[in-house]
């Protein structure tokens, strides 16, 4: 078979595939089912650039899409802080599916572009920093790779969201793989990111989401140092899959969003709610 139809042949199943995942959503959200089937289970939505530029994947999300996905959320789902979904869990409340949206490493286009569209829709959202990028030039490895510049918020910009109603969490201050460096070294980035959230908007950050997103061997004892010895209440990861409390108890699971992946957000859904499943080992 020539080439030419042999690509025609997988863009036409790539195409259909998403169809009917489209369309199943649909029914799973127009019937109700989606509540009924995330019981005992949170999401928490991540996101990292939003650009002007259509999406091209988990890391940098067009606005017109994360606009659709917002009013997805505000009319289809249950959305809360990342603080609400912790204290629902330590006094053993129903998630039912409830949803947090949260955002990693403090770029610009977060104040510019994102935090207009959630305050349209009435939706808080956590913004994970990386202290050391904001108000810098710094230009990040996965953003060199791409040939795309980095540009990070300002110290002002952050202050701006925490009025705003949003949550600041940390995110190390350089963004370290805390897999790869000294144990000291990680506890210090993580501490200085919270001192450096702290003196700009004048309250410690409550959540801290772990650079890179991965699972390492040292992940317990990072997290319990996180939470007992530096009061945070949430450590995250970025891995996908739903939250479920009862078996992720060093760190909760984070879903990035890839809206290049579904014809729209009940695409998307349909794809989470079949992890409910995976989410029980």
């Amino acid at each position: 078979m020539p080439s030419g139809s042999s690509q025609w042949l997988r863009r036409g199943r790539a195409f259909a595939a998403k169809s009917v995942k489209d369309l199943l959503g649909r029914v799973l959200v127009l019937s109700g089912m989606h509540h009924r089937r995330f019981r005992g289970r949170g999401i928490i939505v991540a996101f990292h650039s939003i650009t002007q530029a259509p999406s091209t994947g988990a890391l940098r999300c067009g606005v017109d899409d994360f606009e659709i996905y917002c009013r997805f959320f505000a009319q289809h789902m249950r959305v809360c802080t990342l603080t609400e979904l912790a204290e629902r869990v330590r006094e053993g409340r129903e998630l039912d599916g409830s949803v947090a949206i949260t955002f990693d490493d403090g770029y610009a286009d977060n104040a510019e572009l994102a935090a207009p569209v959630l305050n349209r829709n009435a939706l808080p959202a956590t913004f994970f920093v990386t202290t050391h990028f904001i108000d810098s030039d710094r230009q990040a490895p996965w953003d060199v790779s791409a040939g795309i510049k980095s540009r990070w918020m300002t110290r002002q910009q952050v202050k701006a969201l925490h009025e705003e109603g949003h949550e600041i969490g940390a995110h190390t201050r350089n963004h370290c793989d805390l897999g790869a460096v000294p144990e000291e070294e990680g506890i210090a980035e993580i501490e200085g990111s919270a001192q450096d959230i702290r003196d700009w908007v004048g309250a410690p950050p409550k959540h801290f989401a772990i650079p890179y997103g991965r699972a390492f061997p040292s992940l317990p004892r990072i997290s319990a140092i996180a939470k007992e010895k530096l009061g945070f209440e949430t450590v995250t990861l970025c891995r996908g899959g739903l939250l479920n409390p009862e078996i992720q108890v060093h760190a909760w699971e984070r879903i990035p969003v890839s809206p290049v992946d579904y014809l729209s957000p009940y695409g998307w859904l349909f794809d989470v709610a079949r992890d409910v499943n995976l989410s029980h080992s």
